[in-house]
């Protein structure tokens, strides 16, 4: 969580969130932890928190997905969401080809969320300046 998300909380659009404190999904390999998220259900909605893959482009992340779709319906959700910021193209390719949606973008605002959380670094994924947040759903 230190070196990916700039330590704990988790900030988003100004909530402060504490993945110890929510619902989760952890795959293993022979090597240990593959990947987790963890995520918030409130009324219909399935909030995606933090999502990360050690065992990338294999598979791992796709079946936490698909596990947590299978969750979201169990529960009633009607979507599943989540935010990313701009300069997170892998997530944004790998939510997209997985029939997630671009559903908002909020200019600028992880200054906003700076205020809160001032490790935020400035520049994330390939230095691409990180500024915007982007709202993706996949309505079940």
């Amino acid at each position: 969580m230190n070196r990916d998300w700039g330590g704990l909380p988790l900030v988003i659009r100004g909530k402060k969130f504490y993945p110890s404190q929510l619902d989760g999904i952890i795959a293993e390999n022979e090597n240990g932890i593959a990947g987790f998220l963890f995520y918030e259900v409130r009324d219909k909605d399935c909030e995606i928190i933090v999502f990360e893959v050690f065992d990338k482009f294999k598979g791992t992340g796709t079946s936490i997905l698909d596990n947590l779709k299978e969750v979201a319906k169990d529960k009633k959700c009607q979507r599943i969401y989540l935010m990313t910021t701009n300069d997170h193209l892998d997530a944004l390719r790998f939510y997209q080809k997985r029939g997630f949606h671009i559903c908002g973008i909020h200019i600028d605002s992880v200054k906003d969320s700076r205020k809160i959380k001032p490790t935020i670094g400035m520049t994330g994924d390939h230095d691409i300046p990180v500024r915007d947040e982007i709202d993706l759903e996949f309505l079940l």
